[in-house]
């Protein structure tokens, strides 16, 4: 591939780490030569100082177009850098726990059922 002079890309960036998400669409000039890491886009809006930062610390925590991505890895012009905020509940727990329950709602029926039937014939 070769290195082609980037002037200026257009970005947006989606923070929804926060209660109330923001999105910013801002135009970054890279300094170098070939197309800039993201590093270097979360650098120019102060979001981090450096890759040691906790945002990339957490994986998953940041990525483009819901692609998770690393600090070194390019962006490209037209790219929605996404923010996201860390998960508090489990979906997996979550899923099991509502199918407990309404295997709990089905053996109660059930149950409920036999016992009818059982005073019935009494």
């Amino acid at each position: 591939m070769v290195n082609e002079v980037i002037k200026s890309i257009q970005l947006e960036l989606f923070d929804a780490r926060e209660s109330s998400p923001k999105q910013v669409f801002f135009s970054f000039t890279p300094s170098q030569t070939s197309y800039p890491s993201l590093l270097n886009a979360l650098q120019y809006l102060n979001i981090v100082k450096s890759r040691d930062d906790e945002l990339f610390q957490k994986k998953g925590s940041v990525g483009v177009f819901s692609i998770p991505l690393g600090p070194d890895d390019p962006i490209y012009d037209g790219d929605r850098i996404e923010l996201y905020r860390p998960i508090l509940i489990d979906p997996k727990k979550v899923r099991r726990k509502k199918a407990n329950q309404n295997k709990d709602a089905e053996l109660k029926t059930k149950a409920q059922i036999r016992k009818e039937r059982k005073e019935f014939k009494e």
